[in-house]
């Protein structure tokens, strides 16, 4: 029989099609929502419309906040690089030939960078114990070109900085006056010099130029720092040349002056950036972070998705009457999807409008609110693009969840829709309805990527949604059939629970699939948090050096290692020669122009860390090619590290061209070995042969474990008879570290509660439109005499059965997620924590029962007759 009205409701469409046009059916669904008189009939739709705004509304926030953060440093890129040009090089100054033709171009500032140790005097005496690591930064009288550094008292940087009574001035941020207890006036020592402390540092405008600050910055003259006597041959120094074009210099012009420099000097080794790109580093994190944040926020609107289609389908139920008419005056099936669509469309559409208007604004309140703590002012207008894309996935989102409802709706028969049966659990759409949902989830996949620097992440990042959701799917499904299967329980509660999970249109599939995206999604983010605390609070500084020495000269490397071994409380010593190096070809193709693999990009950007070495370092294991031998002198030979060299497509036997120290090196690649970069240890993507690296002028870097209660000690005698040596506390950096990994994620943990939030209300939903029949139940259970407190012990049961399953299949798919991504980016190995999944699967349950129980608690108080009367 339903097939024949199926068959005779496609025969009539055949007849009257032409006449029930997309017209009509608009105009009767705005005649529908005109004249409905119970307003609670669309009801269902304040979670249908929350679930699409809120997943709109972060998509959109993530993007145009990310866009004006990329668009403000655009914009400032000036001021935050220091110049119109910036041009790097690492261990030496500028030739003269390369100053003289720099000076002929523009105006020329010079900065130079480098870690030092800072020692208050007190008294006459300088306080070796209280030596501080400092990010020292010497200025010329030029500096800045554009932008103002700002000191607390006011005063001209020319004031503070020059020389007075034989004293050269510095200021400092207020990060070292207050772990030193300094005030204005303290001196410092510096290598061989003093100098005074004379102001806060409370602006620097192109602090972000650099990469992650390890200590304060403490600010000087360039002639401060010569006095210092630190500068010397090898030594890890930074020299900046920032360039100021004529004011009305265009971006092309900007462009030709790099290229005539790089053409000029094709050798030097300077790493070059212009005011178009003035903080790279920012960039990409700032990009890489709104990309992660945007799948985060898209995982949200699938997650709402799945209470766009519970409000579709408990809307369509109430109107099952209306459509009964319909179909029985001739309608077809399409022309009543076509109503509803008109209605959910223009739903969406006010969904849509509120999402996008609530998301272009996220940069202004971020600015009015937190501006100050920006690392750069926002740049506040409408970003199209963000807006577009979120926009893209809400329409998608919503048109894939209502298909599969309003598909259904032609495929009921008359007869079943005037008797209230509405099971549609068992149907299918009609075939076009399946092909129009895939190819909305199609193109969400291609959105995705479309916007995603890293198309790989965006694409795992997609697969892992999907599987999550068939997963939840099917251990929903499973769950109905291991709760028809069990039999008949003596206890009424769990007899009750078990009916009702079995029950038509029961929520357990709305139920599964909101907690378990989002706690699949929260379980994969605690498990990544943990293991990134355990390794560095855990086990990593009892395997990692107390200290690391960086700028011990060549005549101070053999006296220095004489005292770590007569000294008791130092173990596990560890050197080796320390040059840096930028690579300028790949098998003879230029790096600009190489395309590696995203994972080894970072290779090729600046400069890098190298060594040479006669035998094989310790903890390398060579996995491919030979090592050289121990009095190898013959043509430069590299090692590469295995996971990089793969990156870039090295083989055994390839060239690869270095600047070291302005001087081009070419080497073969011998080998590649294994490193342990979660190690902590010294570890180099690059160890040459000896020859010719060992004749160049460089310093060593060395590292030790040193007892706790040896470690002042160590670190006084250290600062006295070591005054240029720069010395790292491991314990500080990884200090620092923690606090940068904590604040982002808090940022990362907050964009996933707004998943949390859709599937609350998801469940919401799902658990109103249920609503009548728990309260025809619960009478029901009263009028034989149950009490009120066994009832709420059979909703109790029956949301913790759902929530149990949802949130052990969450578990579990957000742990792979989690060995994913910290054993494949991350290179690290990764640690199991039970009792942060314990809790993650308690909350879950423990979040679906309470909301249960108070989504049903209004049914326990509904009166028996009218109820019972109604049926």
């Amino acid at each position: 029989m339903s097939n024949g009205h199926a068959r005779g409701s496609q025969a009539g469409g055949s007849q009257t099609g032409g006449k029930l046009s997309w017209g009509l059916a608009a105009k009767l669904a705005r005649r529908e929502m005109r004249a409905t008189p119970d307003a609670r009939a669309f009801s269902g739709f304040r979670i249908f419309l929350l679930c699409l705004t809120l997943g709109i509304f972060t998509i959109a926030g993530v993007g145009s906040l990310s866009a004006s953060l990329v668009g403000g440093m655009v914009a400032q890129g000036r001021s935050i690089l220091g110049g119109d040009i910036d041009l790097r090089l690492a261990h030496r100054a500028a030739f003269d030939a390369e100053r003289g033709f720099l000076d002929s171009r523009a105006a020329v500032s010079e900065v130079a960078t480098m870690r030092v140790m800072a020692r208050p005097i007190k008294g006459a005496v300088a306080a070796f114990d209280e030596a501080m690591l400092v990010e020292a930064k010497a200025v010329d009288g030029a500096y800045p070109h554009y932008g103002t550094v700002e000191l607390k008292d006011a005063r001209p940087l020319s004031a503070a900085l020059a020389r007075q009574a034989g004293v050269f001035g510095a200021v400092a941020e207020q990060g070292l006056f207050d772990r030193l207890a300094l005030a204005p006036g303290t001196r410092l020592a510096i290598g061989d010099i003093e100098v005074e402390l004379r102001a806060v540092l409370t602006h620097e405008p192109d602090r972000n130029a650099g990469g992650f600050p390890l200590a304060p910055r403490l600010m000087l003259s360039h002639e401060a720092l010569i006095a210092a006597g630190l500068l010397r041959p090898g030594a890890l120094v930074n020299y900046h040349y920032r360039l100021k074009l004529p004011d009305m210099a265009s971006n092309e012009t900007v462009k030709q002056t790099v290229q005539a420099i790089g053409e000029a000097f094709p050798t030097a080794g300077w790493r070059i950036r212009d005011r178009s790109d003035a903080s790279p580093s920012m960039r990409r994190f700032i990009e890489r972070l709104g990309l992660f944040l945007t799948l985060v926020g898209l995982t949200a609107l699938v997650v709402g998705g799945v209470g766009v289609g519970n409000a579709i389908t408990a809307y369509l139920q109430k109107r099952r009457e209306t459509i009964a008419v319909i179909k029985a005056l001739g309608g077809t099936g399409r022309f009543i999807f076509r109503i509803y669509a008109v209605q959910i469309a223009a739903l969406s559409c006010l969904a849509l409008f509120a999402g996008l208007a609530l998301g272009a604004a996220v940069p202004f309140l971020v600015q009015f609110l937190v501006g100050d703590l920006l690392p750069v002012r926002l740049a506040l207008t409408l970003y199209p693009h963000p807006l577009l894309a979120a926009a893209g996935f809400g329409l998608l989102v919503a048109a894939a969840f209502a298909l599969i409802p309003l598909g259904r709706v032609e495929l009921i028969p008359v007869t079943r829709l005037f008797r209230g049966e509405t099971d549609e659990t068992l149907s299918w759409p009609a075939p076009r309805y399946l092909i129009g949902i895939i190819f909305c989830f199609v193109g969400l996949a291609a959105l995705a990527v479309l916007i995603a620097e890293r198309r790989d992440v965006a694409l795992w990042f997609g697969l892992g949604v999907a599987l999550a959701y068939l997963a939840l799917r099917g251990a929903a499904a499973l769950l109905v059939f291991m709760a028809r299967r069990v039999g008949r329980p003596r206890q009424p509660e769990i007899r009750m629970a078990l009916a009702n999970i079995t029950r038509p249109n029961a929520p357990v599939r709305a139920v599964m699939l909101s907690i378990g995206l989002s706690v699949t999604l929260l379980s994969a983010i605690s498990m990544v948090d943990g293991n990134i605390n355990a390794q560095i609070t855990g086990d990593l500084p009892e395997r990692t050096p107390s200290f690391f020495l960086m700028d011990v000269a060549p005549d101070q490397i053999d006296p220095l290692m004489a005292h770590m071994r007569d000294n008791g409380a130092v173990s596990q010593v560890e050197s080796a020669p320390m040059l840096r190096g930028q690579i300028l070809s790949v098998k003879g193709v230029p790096s600009a122009e190489v395309k590696p693999h995203p994972d080894a990009a970072w290779v090729l950007r600046g400069d890098r860390g190298l060594t040479y070495a006669a035998t094989p370092p310790k903890g390398g294991e060579v996995v491919s090619g030979a090592w050289w031998p121990a009095d190898y002198s013959g043509p430069p030979l590299v090692s590469f590290d295995a996971d990089e060299a793969a990156g870039l497509g090295l083989a055994i036997g390839d060239e690869i061209e270095v600047n070291v120290l302005g001087r081009p090196l070419t080497a073969k690649l011998a080998n590649t070995r294994l490193v342990d970069w979660a190690s902590g240890g010294m570890n180099f993507v690059m160890v040459f042969s000896p020859a010719p690296l060992a004749a160049a002028p460089h310093t060593h870097l060395v590292s030790m474990v040193v007892d706790e209660s040896g470690e002042a000690a160590f670190a006084r005698k250290l600062a006295r008879d070591y005054p240029n040596v720069t010395l790292i506390r491991v314990k500080e950096a990884i200090a620092g570290m923690r606090d940068v990994l904590t604040n982002l994620g808090l940022g990362i943990r907050a964009m996933s509660g707004l998943t949390l939030l859709a599937g609350i209300l998801v469940l919401a939903g799902a658990m109103a439109s249920g609503h009548r029949a728990r309260v025809y139940d619960a009478v029901v259970m009263k009028v034989l005499g149950a009490t009120r407190l066994r009832i709420m012990l059979a909703f109790a049961l029956e949301y913790a059965l759902m929530g149990l399953g949802a949130a052990v299949i969450a578990a579990a798919a957000g742990t792979l997620a989690a060995y994913a991504l910290i054993t494949g980016p991350m290179q690290a190995d990764f640690i199991f924590l039970p009792l942060t999944l314990g809790l993650t699967v308690l909350g879950a349950v423990t979040l679906t029962v309470i909301l249960g129980l108070l989504g049903t608690y209004a049914a326990l108080g509904a009166p028996a007759a009218p109820v019972l009367r109604s049926q």
